[in-house]
């Protein structure tokens, strides 16, 4: 089995968020699976077979198996991209999400998220004490539980000074276990629509550069309040607290889309198990 590591959501090395991205010739079994990512450690790692034209992915975190990963994806059709495994320019992805379409240009690739929609909101107070910050420290925008293959709570804040400085209680935020992350965010970015931080300690991820799902999460939420426009692509910032800053690039449609390009770092090779 081939792997590689992959950065993803940039064109630069060392940069972006990165991804294992292995390619099965056959089946292996979900303890493997589990066993691979954690022993490559990275915060996913992407598992594909091919099927006839069609492809199967599946997400596993250190600790455990997760339905969707934006990053993971985007990386995993590069490699298929640059080792030329693509037949057509849109191919279909199952997951445990979901079938998504998949958009292959030369530039970017883009991923198809599920069918949006939001949640409950959140009180202020509440999740304040969660990232350690002031309830001033909060944009008018509501606290909201947002999906697009994954239920994150989207969490507006004032300025990119606030957001860079959050120092969250993760372990408090694991008891929060209905949302696959904390989504941070503010519109004071002049080099794109928004910078983000994600936390999502509950899958054994303090914090990741690049998160497509809930990017894409987090743009619908920013058109159903009336920020973003339909049909016209954005590009979020994420990482810069990491010092891997990456740009996520997010449209609607009717579909959430997600994309970017990505750099491939490694390439190996798998034993026999």
């Amino acid at each position: 089995m081939n792997f590689f590591i992959v950065d993803a959501f940039t064109n630069e090395p060392f940069k972006g968020n990165p991804a294992g991205v292995v390619l099965l010739d056959k089946e292996i079994p979900k303890k493997l699976k589990q066993n691979i990512a954690k022993e490559i450690g990275f915060s996913e790692t992407s598992f594909v077979l091919k099927k006839r034209k069609e492809f199967f992915i599946e997400y596993f975190t250190p600790v455990s198996e997760i339905d969707l990963c934006g990053h993971a994806t985007i990386a995993t059709f590069y490699v298929l991209h640059h080792l030329k495994l693509l037949e057509s320019k849109k191919v279909l992805l199952h997951t445990k999400a979901g079938k998504l379409n998949i958009y292959i240009s030369e530039e970017k690739i883009f991923m198809e998220q599920a069918q949006p929609k939001l949640g409950e909101t959140i009180e202020k107070e509440k999740i304040s004490k969660v990232l350690n910050i002031s309830v001033d420290d909060f944009d008018t925008l509501p606290v909201q539980k947002a999906f697009t293959g994954l239920w994150d709570l989207i969490v507006p804040v004032k300025s990119k000074k606030i957001l860079l400085n959050i120092n969250p209680d993760l372990e408090y935020m694991k008891r929060f276990n209905d949302v696959a992350s904390f989504h941070v965010f503010t519109l004071d970015e002049s080099n794109g629509l928004c910078n983000t931080r994600n936390f999502a300690p509950l899958y054994g991820i303090n914090e990741e550069a690049a998160t497509g799902t809930a990017n894409g999460a987090l743009f619908y939420y920013l058109y159903k309040h009336n920020i973003v426009k339909k049909d016209k692509v954005y590009k979020i910032i994420q990482g810069e607290s990491l010092n891997r800053k990456s740009e996520i690039f997010v449209t609607f449609d009717g579909k959430i889309k997600v994309g970017g390009t990505a750099k491939i770092i490694f390439k190996g090779q798998l034993l026999d198990f």
